[in-house]
């Protein structure tokens, strides 16, 4: 059996080119059943829909699978009905991911030519979904999947248990990535994870949804994967995928334990909450030896009525802007920070107020800065809820990125914009944003040299990324 899997054309950011884990992972497990695989990552190759039709066509695969979230749902769409239409209608299309996992049955309704659709994890269920269409059985027997029969009757099968032990899976199938074209600023760099699920349950969050409870890996089996990796790609940074890496301490000790047991330089980083990272100051000396150089917090905002709509309590902000300095000048661990807008009950005065925090925390407290807005994604509570009080101004998931507000508020689209532009194009764009980049091209620290040396390529794409987020420029594919 032949399986195509695809990740579909997307942005592709010079800065930051990132793989897709999920897919490796599904690889492997289909490889380990002696299936014939192949993956298309569109994004990385910066190919256009015929040059992916084209590959398909090639390759004659008998099944091919595509996801993504709700912005590029579309683009997997399409080239489900492309390839019936232009390779062969033989070929099973099938969806998986977080989007399609929460409109499995209007995902199928509104696409003739998907066959399947794979809800929640994805490498228990491809496989045997794999196996019964080999078999000629019926998919009646797949737990997992949601599926058109050829009478045309949608049918939502019972939900497939999550995988205890995650460390049973395979390693990921790298070999059959572009793992070239994978980096950060320059530096090569690789995914890995170090659980599945969060016990916090973020309102505009699918995670703890889409993974009931929490696994977590063991750390030595997470250092043996990166040593394997840098044995065998040559890529010795990684960051942790996972939405919440290390939230129990133990966890991150035994980690640093195998770190330093491990005999091999290196890199990395991941995404926490600062108040789980504030608990774990004794460690940061720790951290920063055994190669982490970034940190990513998700403040979302300082308001702490909108930090409650956002699921979290207020955090002091002194006490995170001392963190902050602590890990910058401190430790040169280079810190990221999201901010979140257009979020339920937003103003004008509270969402100027964040645009304020922002430029005030960048460049003298932290290396980056991130904001979009609020984007309530099916399956999320914000969605559902905001679905029920006629909220929601549009069903187009091509409207669904990180740029456009689909939330009805006070404030208008124009302000809205103009918002969101000032943050990206003014708190980039600055003097003295530019002069602290020019000290860093002189800095011992190698990630924020290689940042230094891309700004000005940064600053040129962010400008882009921020018009095609905003439908004022076409994305080329």
């Amino acid at each position: 059996m032949r399986v195509m899997l695809i990740q579909p054309p997307m942005l592709h950011l010079e800065m930051y080119i990132a793989p897709n884990i999920g897919l490796a992972y599904i690889a492997a497990v289909l490889e380990q059943d002696g299936i014939d695989v192949k993956i298309i990552d569109a994004a990385a190759e910066n190919l256009n829909y015929d040059e992916v039709i084209e590959r398909i066509r090639q390759f004659q695969p008998d099944l091919i699978g595509a996801g993504g979230q709700t912005p590029v749902s579309p683009r997997s769409i399409i080239l489900f009905e492309r390839t019936k239409k232009e390779v062969s209608s033989d070929i099973v299309t099938v969806a998986g991911g977080p989007h399609f996992t929460f409109t499995d049955q209007e995902s199928l309704e509104k696409c003739s030519d998907l066959d399947v659709v794979v809800r929640g994890e994805g490498e228990s269920t491809t496989s045997h979904l794999c196996e019964v269409i080999k078999s000629g059985s019926s998919l009646k027997m797949v737990m997992g999947i949601t599926w058109r029969s050829e009478e045309g009757e949608i049918i939502r099968n019972p939900d497939r248990e999550p995988i205890a032990d995650i460390d049973s899976l395979p390693l990921p199938a790298w070999h059959l990535f572009p793992v070239e074209k994978y980096h950060w600023v320059g530096n090569a760099i690789l995914a890995t994870t170090s659980s599945r699920g969060c016990p916090y349950k973020c309102p505009y969050c699918v995670t703890w949804k889409v993974h009931k409870g929490v696994r977590r890996r063991d750390p030595k089996k997470i250092v043996e994967e990166m040593v394997w990796v840098k044995e065998n790609f040559n890529h010795d940074t990684f960051f942790f995928q996972d939405d919440a890496s290390f939230l129990v301490r133990e966890q991150m000790e035994g980690f640093l334990d195998a770190l330093e047991s491990a005999g091999e330089k290196l890199y990395w980083y991941y995404e926490t909450r600062e108040d789980v990272f504030l608990k774990y100051r004794d460690m940061w000396p720790r951290m920063r030896k055994n190669g982490m150089f970034k940190i990513v917090f998700g403040l979302e905002t300082p308001d702490p009525e909108m930090r409650k709509r956002c699921g979290k309590e207020g955090f002091d902000a002194n006490t995170v802007q001392n963190m902050l300095d602590t890990l910058e000048k401190e430790f040169d661990i280079m810190v990221s920070i999201y901010l979140l807008f257009g979020m339920p009950g937003d103003t004008e005065a509270t969402m100027d107020r964040n645009l304020e925090y922002g430029k005030k925390l960048y460049p003298k407290h932290c290396s980056f800065i991130v904001g979009s807005m609020a984007v309530p994604f099916p399956g999320t509570d914000m969605y559902n809820d905001l679905e029920k009080e006629g909220m929601i101004v549009s069903h187009d998931w091509n409207d669904y990125g990180f740029g456009k507000s689909v939330i009805k508020t006070d404030i208008s689209p124009e302000k809205m914009n103009q918002i969101f532009s000032d943050f990206w194009v003014g708190t980039y764009v600055r003097p003295k944003v530019f002069y602290k980049q020019l000290k860093f091209f002189l800095s011992r620290n190698r990630f924020r040299r290689a940042m230094a040396k891309q700004y000005v390529k940064m600053a040129i794409e962010m400008i882009g990324d921020v018009k095609k987020m905003k439908k004022e420029k076409k994305e080329g594919f």
